[in-house]
């Protein structure tokens, strides 16, 4: 028994020892993990500016999954994880090789002066244990410039390039009245974040309802999945409740080129189309086999339709009175022809000889208007008016105009002179026939 109990003390006492001499194991590193920041691009900003707050997070390790970066709050700047792909990088510090990826900040500062961006922790899982490492980045400071508005510019819109572009739906022209015009508007703008981008206002039409939709942003990444730009799209829905042509005024954005810092405009035109009497009594987009009827008085109700029923109506008044319109235009025809040929149109034709040098030319005309007066109970010839109501000025002139005419010598002429006496002798003459017509014109003295 005893033998045992000094076989067992042996036991334990070499076991112990094996513990002493075993050499001590080290205790394995703890995962680390580097986080750099820096802006690009690098330098001063404006006021509305867009920039990017690169954070590249490193470990000589691996991650499990993706780092998760807060969105710190900053007054006075608008600040958002971009929805870019996050890149992969590698780098060396100090001799060793260290991977990770690339997360990016859109920054916006809407206030001047240093604007700091405060550190904040970035939470990374490494390794195969996935042990959690957490840690604080530096803090970066943004020089940002007041920007200067020009007149009539409210609010700034700041990026490399912009681009507006519309669609208006229905594109045919039959447009009826309870019919919508939509117009969809499309703002993109390189380099600026898409809730920095402007709504657009649609101006209210006289005629027209007016229904806008809210507008839908969403930030653009490119083929490599970087931050592009934004782009906002708006939308309103114009319901047409009255006849008549209308126009969609133009639309036009303001922004700062960050490129050449000038400022630009991008617009689209006005739209302009007419909306007609009596929307069809069906849909757009119609069944089929609704019968006679229906179709029928809906053609009958647009425009067309009217037009055909008005010609139809005033084809049968036509035909109705006949007879009388005959008579109307047989009236009208002599009324015209008195028109052409009465006495003041001849006279007429006399005045525009007033500076002619053509003794015959004066002479016809004078004649041709003797002859038409003579219908309206004047004299038939010059003479008799020079005798009746001219004066010895008038007769003289035509004396000398009939001896031009015929070759003798004697005194000479004046197309002028003449065509005023005539004129003076016809107003003499009209007076004495409105006296007669009303009954004040004495009778003669010593009648014969």
């Amino acid at each position: 028994m005893k033998g045992w109990l000094i076989l067992l003390l042996m036991l334990f006492a070499n076991a112990a020892f094996a513990e002493q001499a075993a050499p001590a194991q080290p205790a394995t590193d703890a995962p680390r993990m580097l986080v750099r920041v820096h802006q690009e691009p690098a330098g001063p900003l404006v006021e509305g500016e867009t920039a990017r707050i690169v954070v590249d997070m490193l470990t000589p390790d691996f991650f499990t999954d993706a780092p998760v970066l807060p969105v710190p709050h900053v007054e006075g700047v608008y600040l958002a994880l971009s929805d870019e792909t996050p890149g992969h990088i590698v780098d060396t510090v100090d001799g060793a090789t260290w991977s990770g990826v690339s997360r990016t900040y859109l920054v916006t500062p809407l206030i001047s002066g240093a604007v700091e961006i405060p550190a904040f922790d970035v939470v990374a899982h490494i390794g195969a244990q996935a042990t959690t490492v957490t840690t604080k980045t530096t803090p970066v400071t943004l020089d940002v410039q007041p920007l200067v508005l020009p007149a009539g510019v409210t609010e700034a819109l700041i990026a490399s390039s912009v681009k507006i572009t519309q669609t208006i739906l229905p594109q045919d022209s039959g447009l009826h009245v309870g019919d919508s015009v939509t117009r969809r508007v499309e703002i993109s703008a390189e380099g600026a974040p898409a809730m920095m981008l402007p709504p657009v206002t649609f101006a209210p039409v006289r005629g027209l309802g007016l229904y806008p939709t809210p507008g839908v942003t969403r930030d653009v990444v490119g083929n490599q999945g970087g931050f592009v730009g934004g782009s906002r799209v708006d939308a309103a829905s114009y319901v047409i409740q009255k006849r008549g042509s209308y126009t969609l005024p133009p639309l036009a954005v303001r922004w700062l080129d960050t490129r050449t810092h000038t400022w630009r405009t991008s617009d689209v035109p006005a739209v302009h189309f007419h909306a007609w009497w009596g929307a069809p009594a069906r849909p757009r987009f119609a069944l089929p086999g609704q019968g006679v009827m229906p179709r029928l008085i809906g053609f009958f109700s647009s425009d067309l339709g009217i037009a055909i029923l008005l010609l139809a109506v005033l084809g049968w008044l036509a035909w109705y009175f006949r007879g009388r319109l005959e008579q109307w235009a047989r009236r009208y025809k002599a009324w015209r022809y008195r028109r052409r040929h009465s006495e003041a149109v001849a006279f007429a034709a006399l005045h525009r000889q007033r500076h002619t040098s053509s003794a015959r030319a004066l002479h016809t005309a004078a004649d041709a208007w003797a002859r038409r007066s003579a219908q309206d109970g004047a004299p038939a010839t010059v003479e008799g008016w020079c005798q009746r109501y001219g004066d010895a000025a008038l007769q003289a002139q035509w004396s000398a105009l009939d001896a031009s005419l015929y070759g003798q010598a004697g005194a000479s002429w004046s197309a002028g002179a003449l065509v005023d006496g005539l004129a003076a002798a016809r107003k003499r003459w009209k007076r004495e026939r409105r006296d007669r017509r009303h009954g004040t014109l004495l009778p003669p003295l010593n009648p014969a």
